[in-house]
């Protein structure tokens, strides 16, 4: 099978990036995570730390692998320019269905038809996952001709920016590898919009993230402190946070996205209500609210939480 098929293929399934890695394993990108862990940036994520030898290495994770395909997702849509009072913005990729079950689905249809491509007799091997398995997706991603990593540690796409999901597809399949642009690489480098945006400092250095002062982390991974300091930082943010890429020249002409399951009317849209989240007792109830999107992630405690520091921020005149 060549690498033309696989990718209109892809097209066919729903996705609007797709290319192709080899799989051998990048030590510069090890050596980065492995310095990315020592020095506790991963906060309490501890599944990060887990198998570091796995997590870099796609033949770990799938023996006899010979060819990576990268996939991406468009979920980009606009803000409404100011936040209602009692209400709290959610990020724009949680505002629709979770991203997971909406490209797990998409990831399958391309499998099966894959399958159908190949030569008979042929059984090729595919072990795929979407932002939950042990791999350096945003370096392979890079390999594969999807953009560079940017300063903020986002991929970032000359024509999607960085407002797409990527997910993967390591197969025993032998599929010619894209070449990256050289041009993409580094082109940033003149440009600091993103570090000087941030609110808590978290892009410590260019593509280095603490994400233990990280909005989207503090929001979502329900870490057990959060000082006044970065909770002021929330402003309205209830879920997620957008602001390094918001500020990111690539990001200027990007296109709304074509897939209806990541628009609001699939989800709980740009805004929630603070009372009724604070309103919630059960986990029954937060689960009726929440079913189907990302938002489930941070569980009651934490969404509750979250309601309660934007709240104490509206009331002090915090506008992000």
């Amino acid at each position: 099978m060549d690498s033309a098929t696989v990718k209109e293929l892809a097209r066919s399934a729903g996705f609007d990036l797709c290319g192709i890695s080899a799989p051998d394993r990048d030590d510069r990108a090890r050596r980065k995570y492995l310095d990315w862990l020592e020095a506790g940036y991963h906060g309490s994520m501890a599944w990060l730390a887990r198998e570091p030898e796995r997590r870099t290495d796609p033949s770990q994770v799938l023996p006899g692998v010979k060819s990576i395909i990268m996939l991406g997702l468009n979920y980009f849509q606009p803000n409404s320019q100011d936040v209602p009072a009692g209400k709290g913005r959610v990020c724009r990729y949680a505002r629709g269905r979770d991203y997971h079950k909406v490209t797990a689905r998409k990831i399958k249809a391309l499998i099966r038809a894959l399958r159908r491509e190949v030569r008979s007799g042929d059984r090729p091997s595919f072990r795929w996952s979407v932002d939950f398995g042990p791999f350096q997706e945003r370096t392979y991603a890079e390999r594969a001709g999807l953009g560079f990593i940017g300063k903020n540690g986002l991929l970032i796409n000359e024509r999607l920016g960085s407002w797409f999901f990527l997910s993967e597809i390591l197969t025993s399949l032998e599929l010619k590898p894209d070449m990256r642009n050289p041009r993409e690489h580094g082109s940033c480098s003149t440009c600091s919009l993103c570090l000087e945006a941030c609110p808590t400092g978290a892009i410590v250095t260019p593509r280095t993230i603490d994400a233990r002062r990280c909005i989207a982390y503090l929001t979502i991974e329900r870490p057990p402190d959060i000082s006044d300091e970065l909770a002021q930082s929330f402003g309205m943010s209830i879920f997620g946070c957008d602001i390094c890429q918001e500020v990111c020249p690539y990001n200027d002409a990007a296109s709304i996205t074509r897939h209806p399951e990541f628009l609001p009317p699939q989800g709980l849209g740009e805004f929630v209500d603070i009372d009724a989240i604070l309103s919630l007792r059960t986990r029954e109830e937060f689960l009726e609210l929440t079913a189907g999107t990302a938002l489930t992630r941070p569980r009651l405690e934490g969404l509750k939480r979250n309601a309660e520091i934007v709240r104490k921020n509206q009331s002090s005149g915090g506008r992000l």
